[in-house]
């Protein structure tokens, strides 16, 4: 049984409550009596209230976690990356004839693409620290490709007039600043973790001593 004036559990074997002193053998309607001027007093509440507010309780439902800005990033950098593979890097024209030549139709742009997708997938996995480090080496290739590509058009005067630069090329020159965002933004990431991470066991270990045994209270 509970007592009707603090809502103390008891064996019933009791005359009087032994938290609030409520007289046990009162009638019923002295004990409702009782319960509600036991439920004005601050500090003490009748168990059937408590009970009642917990049930009404309204249900706290969290937020649904929002991506950080350099999951978004990175993700449109290996878009980026991806599409321009695909679409034509240089086109060669001549007298006769007019082609197109993709980053995909060589060993190097299957790599690039490869590198993307994975790049792609390790933010939504929530890997921050490999999606640095993916980020980083996808990057640099792609950054390699369009730089040895303008290099070798511009250290030879003729393919200026027979070779212009396609779609996929401006496409991988702009994956390639996105990628170098993504990597700012995923170093901020990783240190910001790391901080955060250290705060944490310092304030752990403020409450832990030395000898790794709690003091025992007198």
């Amino acid at each position: 049984m509970f007592c009707p004036r603090c809502g103390k559990k008891l064996a019933g074997t009791e005359k009087f409550c032994l938290n609030c002193g409520f007289d046990l053998a009162m009638p019923s309607s002295s004990a409702a009596e009782g319960a509600r001027s036991a439920s004005d007093l601050p500090g003490r509440r009748p168990y059937a209230a408590q009970g009642d507010r917990a049930a009404h309780a309204p249900v706290t439902r969290h937020a649904p976690t929002a991506v950080a800005p350099s999951g978004l990033v990175t993700l449109a950098a290996a878009l980026l990356t991806c599409i321009a593979a695909f679409l034509p890097f240089l086109v060669i024209s001549g007298s006769s004839y007019d082609y197109s030549v993709a980053l995909a139709d060589a060993v190097d742009g299957v790599i690039l693409v490869l590198l993307a997708i994975a790049m792609a997938v390790l933010p939504v996995l929530g890997r921050t620290v490999a999606s640095l480090l993916l980020s980083s080496l996808t990057t640099a290739f792609a950054l390699f490709e369009v730089c040895s590509v303008s290099l070798m058009l511009l250290s030879s005067p003729l393919s200026t007039h027979y070779v212009t630069y396609g779609a996929g090329f401006c496409l991988l020159a702009l994956g390639a600043a996105m990628g170098v965002l993504s990597i700012v933004l995923l170093a901020r990431d990783v240190m910001r973790g790391r901080r955060e991470g250290c705060e944490r066991q310092g304030i752990m270990g403020s409450f832990i001593p030395t000898g790794g045994r709690a003091p025992r209270q007198r």
